[in-house]
């Protein structure tokens, strides 16, 4: 009589889940693109924008968020932008939390003949401008953060990215992410 063979089921513990592989090939690939980007921001809308275009929502903050990176790409690189296409490379996703709403994160290259500072001071002016009639009191100073990279941001900004949790959502934001294909 042959014996079956005993077969030994892994424990569901140490299985890698198909979000975590997700996440695992997000990074890969967003940082194959992204390996020598030094910038990293996080946008935030003030509460009067949000009340005065009524609802708030991802779409509607990549929208505005277009419309900013429109400024942002005329400002650096001026004709070429309309002429060629030529954009500020940048990975973005939108992110939501209960405590915060929905607001976005961004790995960025240094904008063309500028190093890190100059372009996170003009990445931070041009938020400043886009949202200054509605900025005002205390929080006006958490609207922008910027700083260069330290190499853990990338995670970062995609550790909710496709998670079902309706408490913290995260998009990759594909109408303002752009990069050249390597």
């Amino acid at each position: 009589m042959s014996k079956k063979p005993i077969i030994k089921r892994p424990n569901p513990s140490s299985e890698i889940t198909h979000t975590q592989r997700l996440y695992i090939a997000y990074l890969r690939w967003l940082g194959g693109h992204s390996k020598h980007w030094n910038i990293n921001v996080c946008w935030h809308v003030p509460e009067a924008m949000r009340r005065y275009y009524g609802g708030y929502d991802a779409d509607w903050l990549a929208k505005e968020l277009t419309r900013y990176f429109n400024k942002v790409d005329r400002r650096i690189y001026k004709a070429a932008y309309t002429n060629r296409g030529i954009r500020l490379q940048r990975i973005i996703t939108l992110e939501y939390d209960d405590g915060v709403g929905w607001h976005a994160h961004g790995i960025l290259e240094c904008a063309l003949g500028m190093d890190e500072e100059q372009t996170l001071t003009l990445l931070q002016n041009m938020w400043r401008e886009h949202t200054a009639r509605f900025s005002k009191g205390k929080f006006e100073k958490h609207e922008f953060w910027g700083e260069t990279d330290n190499g853990f941001y990338l995670p970062y900004i995609i550790k909710r990215v496709h998670r079902q949790n309706k408490t913290t959502l995260g998009i990759l934001d594909t109408k303002n992410t752009y990069f050249l294909d390597n």
